[in-house]
């Protein structure tokens, strides 16, 4: 009932938590694997994502030791969006692929009674995400398609606020799609608020703020991204808000605001260090080399050096989490600043290593900006 309030976080998580606590001094543990889950659903919303890998842990050992093929699955589930929050993209598909194993639609009640919304489209969604961090781009749009023609199918008002999210927002936010980011997260929003989901209303802004700012509308777009945080922040949500901050400084960029813009970044940075929340650490490291280059020629300064350092972490960052998409975008950044170093030859055979790995996508904005750029 807490959980369905979507302002109570802390009651909820102090309800499983004594819930846990009674089914261990009984010892009757039938309630305990569905209680740790739950509980690990309240520390991930919260945004404490290395306590929440616990308790998937956790969950998924109660499952196993219970023989419950549907308790199991809930258990890899679970592991599975948490890996893909921490940027552990090939153990989160890993996860991810055992739910997608088990998972038919009849399943549907069981799982939602079991973990308050099914995680069979839920884990499509993510692996759409994962898929498009991995560097197969046309593979992450088709499951992305198919989790939300599962969801639609089911009419599960959760279910579809979730996959709107991550299947069609989050997505969209890390392809850089504008256009497709405004029409999910409009789309997200009119649900959301239809069935009076506060929660996954304040998500709706959050997304259609930043597809504002990309498409032009910064002071418009800023504002309902702030107001979308105030949201999260009222129901005791702090999970998938780096990007979020990513796009604000760079509209504070815009505005002239590079002090305020980096301040972003650094918080974002620090906050992903503490929780784990490490998805979009190789973006936050680029912008900010970005951002350092932009306050630099407005200042007469030269920060060609700071920039690079920015754009070399994030490629490092990029490849620790085998995430090719991140790579790609950071290693455009780093050649764009060669060139302009006059460094033609180094930043032509650094970008080329990179081009010549993807195998499909070659229409997406990002491979088509480095096709482009090494034409020239």
């Amino acid at each position: 009932a807490w959980m369905a309030s979507e302002s109570a976080a802390m009651e909820a998580l102090e309800a499983y938590t004594r819930a846990i606590e009674l089914c261990r001094q009984t010892g009757k543990t039938s309630e305990l694997p569905r209680a740790v889950g739950m509980l690990q659903t309240c520390h991930y919303v919260a945004g404490d994502c290395l306590r929440a890998l616990e308790l998937a842990e956790e969950a998924l050992h109660l499952g196993q030791q219970a023989e419950d093929p549907m308790l199991v699955a809930a258990g890899h589930w679970r592991l599975g969006f948490t890996w893909f929050t921490l940027a552990e993209h090939t153990a989160a598909r890993a996860h991810l692929k055992q739910i997608s194993a088990y998972y038919q639609p009849e399943h549907h009640h069981a799982f939602v009674s079991l973990c308050g919304s099914d995680p069979g489209p839920s884990a499509l969604a993510y692996d759409a995400c994962s898929l498009w961090c991995l560097g197969y781009p046309e593979q992450a749009l088709q499951r992305s398609q198919e989790a939300l023609a599962l969801a639609r199918e089911l009419n599960h008002s959760p279910t579809l606020a979730e996959i709107y999210h991550f299947a069609g927002c989050l997505l969209s936010s890390m392809r850089h799609d504008a256009q497709s980011l405004k029409e999910s997260a409009d789309e997200l929003l009119q649900w959301a608020g239809d069935k009076g989901m506060r929660g996954w209303v304040a998500a709706g802004l959050l997304y259609q703020g930043e597809a504002l700012v990309r498409l032009g509308q910064v002071q418009v777009g800023t504002v309902r991204m702030r107001e979308g945080m105030a949201g999260f922040r009222a129901r005791g949500a702090g999970i998938h808000l780096s990007g979020t901050r990513c796009c604000i400084a760079e509209a504070q960029a815009i505005a002239g605001h590079f002090e305020d813009g980096l301040a972003t970044l650094d918080e974002a940075l620090t906050l992903a260090e503490r929780t784990g929340e490490r998805l979009w650490q190789p973006e936050l490291y680029r912008v900010k080399g970005e951002l350092l280059l932009v306050q630099g020629d407005e200042r007469g300064v030269d920060a060609s050096l700071q920039a690079e350092s920015c754009f070399q972490l994030a490629i490092e960052t990029a490849r620790q989490q085998q995430a090719k998409s991140w790579e790609l975008r950071s290693t455009l950044s780093l050649c764009r600043l060669l060139q302009r170093q006059g460094k033609r030859t180094e930043a032509r055979r650094t970008l080329a290593e990179i081009y010549s790995w993807f195998t499909e996508g070659f229409e997406t904005a990002d491979l088509q900006e480095a096709k482009a750029l090494l034409e020239e």
